[in-house]
């Protein structure tokens, strides 16, 4: 092998593993081999995909691939799973996040069109479209027996206010209906304008056209069955574009077969692909599509293009975007946060470095625009890097909080004004074995991490790579001696910033900022200098 084949070896061998396990357009194929090494291999059954997963550093699905607890037993290697689509019923996410493992989905892609075909079916109900289409086709013409109504001054009854909610409330107010909403997690002033929030007794009772915008979860699972048929407007009609599982099929037969409901149209059913013996199929008032909610051209193409910019952002610095496990960070936030987020990680691992030991107490405080958008993402963070390397666990944003809880620590997070000489300020204060010590960082520009105060020592550091932190009395020759040592070991100070305590003390603090971290014997002749009270290497990362 030649010495640039081999090159190109290593180089493939440190860039991440990429699985998709389904089909993803190839705009979004192209942005993930930027980001690693792609592989592309659909159809994979639950134990086939187990046993090629444990290479790869992320996997990409759809809704085709089951990933169960099976398939990821084995993933060591394995740090996001990304979703492209909204729904994440094919993936075990309790397994997931008990390995450390993100979960992702891209929700936003594909709300338009979901809500577009919501919008369809609807008027196909109204109207009764496909069965007019069906009975012309078979040579008929019977005007009399599709008599419709008008959605005009129409109650639409919209359950779950998330973004395919939102979107087909505007559109249902376009139609000129009258539109209320339930959603529990949406408090009074948060609905969108010509918006009506009401409780789910009353959306019931008031619906004309009922429209389920709900994800299925234990709590949702059959959220509609019998009793809620039976408070339901006599005569309305079901529209469900959400998932399989969330309506009672069984009782949504009962309600048709009374009468009590006019019509259902269904996009999404409790067993897929559905049974062609299954009786919703064959009445006359139920409209049914293959569960198409997200099949467009254009929703295919901003979903690969969506999870991939995802996975790759995940993949080089580790932010999680429309984490299904993780505190939520939306893609528009991205670029802004994705440095302070990695500030707050390193704040933390470099105190953990410097005073070792279990943390009684982690507590972060944010100054500015960032305390206003990211103060839950901020600590779990600073948690993955006050508790990198402990008992020998593996910390990610997935399992940092378990990890917090499980071992004692109390944890919090809050805006607070700070320092007024900065407009976004980052603050970790750690409290363990050695007593109570505090970081704080900042931005130069858009990216550029600072580290400006480190206990009572103001400085100007950069926190990135292999530091060697000193504290030394302040007096000449002292730091003159460290970088002596230094020298004659072969090691390069790329930076040095001296810190000193608001209050002179005689004490100055020194962050070396060296090409590479020096060994356990330098540690110990550094730290055991005249004038140096401690000195600890910290290895932190590369620039963002």
């Amino acid at each position: 092998m030649s010495a640039t084949s081999t090159a190109s070896a290593a180089r493939r061998a440190l860039r991440p593993r990429i699985l998709v396990a389904d089909e993803l357009g190839q705009a979004g194929l192209e942005i993930l081999r930027q980001a690693g090494e792609v592989d592309v291999r659909t159809g994979l059954k639950p134990r086939e995909l187990a046993a090629v997963l444990p290479p790869y550093h992320a996997l990409v699905v759809r809704s085709a691939t089951k990933v169960d607890a099976e398939a990821l037993e084995l993933a060591s290697n394995l740090v996001v799973i990304g979703r492209a689509g909204i729904g994440v019923d094919n993936i075990d996410v309790d397994a997931a996040t008990a390995r450390g493992i993100a979960v992702m989905n891209s929700p936003e892609a594909g709300a338009t069109t979901t809500a577009e075909l919501a919008i369809a079916l609807l008027v196909s109900l109204a109207r009764k479209i496909p069965q007019a289409d069906a009975s012309l086709r078979a040579g008929k013409w019977e005007k009399s027996k599709f008599s419709g109504v008008e959605l005009n001054g129409k109650t639409l009854g919209v359950l779950g206010l998330g973004r395919i909610g939102r979107v087909v409330a505007a559109r249902g107010a376009g139609l000129a209906m009258r539109v209320i909403a339930h959603d529990p997690f949406v408090r009074p002033g948060g609905e969108p304008a010509g918006v009506t929030l009401v409780d789910f007794e009353r959306l019931l009772a008031e619906s004309d056209f009922l429209s389920v915008h709900v994800p299925l979860s234990d709590a949702t699972r059959h959220l509609i069955g019998a009793a809620e048929f039976a408070k339901l407007k006599p005569g309305a009609r079901l529209v469900h574009c959400a998932r399989g599982g969330i309506v009672d099929e069984a009782a949504l037969l009962a309600a048709l077969e009374s009468g009590r409901l006019a019509g259902a149209a269904l996009d999404v059913f409790e067993e897929e692909p559905v049974r062609k013996e299954h009786p919703l199929l064959a009445r006359a008032d139920v409209i049914v599509t293959p569960h198409i909610g997200a099949s467009t051209e254009e929703a295919k193409h901003a979903v690969a293009l969506a999870i991939a910019r995802q996975v790759a952002a995940c993949l080089k610095s580790g932010l999680v975007l429309n984490g299904v496990n993780v505190p939520l960070v939306a893609p528009a936030d991205a670029e802004f946060l994705t440095p302070y987020l990695m500030l707050a990680e390193r704040l933390a691992r470099l105190l953990a470095s410097l005073y070792p030991g279990r943390p009684r107490t982690l507590r972060v405080l944010a100054q500015g625009e960032i305390g206003e958008r990211a103060a839950r993402p901020l600590l779990v963070r600073a948690l993955v890097g006050a508790l990198h390397g402990h008992d020998g666990l593996v910390v990610t944003q997935v399992n940092a909080e378990r990890i917090a809880r499980e071992r004692g620590v109390a944890t919090s997070a809050e805006q607070s004004a700070l320092k007024q000489d900065f407009v976004n300020l980052v603050r970790v204060e750690i409290d363990g074995p050695h007593g109570l010590h505090h970081a704080s960082g900042t931005l130069i520009g858009r990216r550029h991490l600072r580290l400006v105060e480190l206990d009572e020592f103001l400085l100007d550091a950069i926190p990135e790579g292999a530091l060697l932190v000193t504290h030394h009395a302040d007096r000449p020759g002292v730091a003159g001696r460290i970088g002596t040592l230094l020298g004659d070991a072969g090691l390069n100070i790329a930076r040095l910033q001296i810190g000193l305590p608001r209050e002179r003390a005689r004490r100055a603090l020194g962050v070396f900022n060296l090409d590479a971290a020096p060994g356990a014997a330098l540690l110990a002749q550094l730290a055991a200098t005249d004038g140096v009270e401690l000195a600890r290497c910290v290895e932190l990362g590369g620039a963002p």
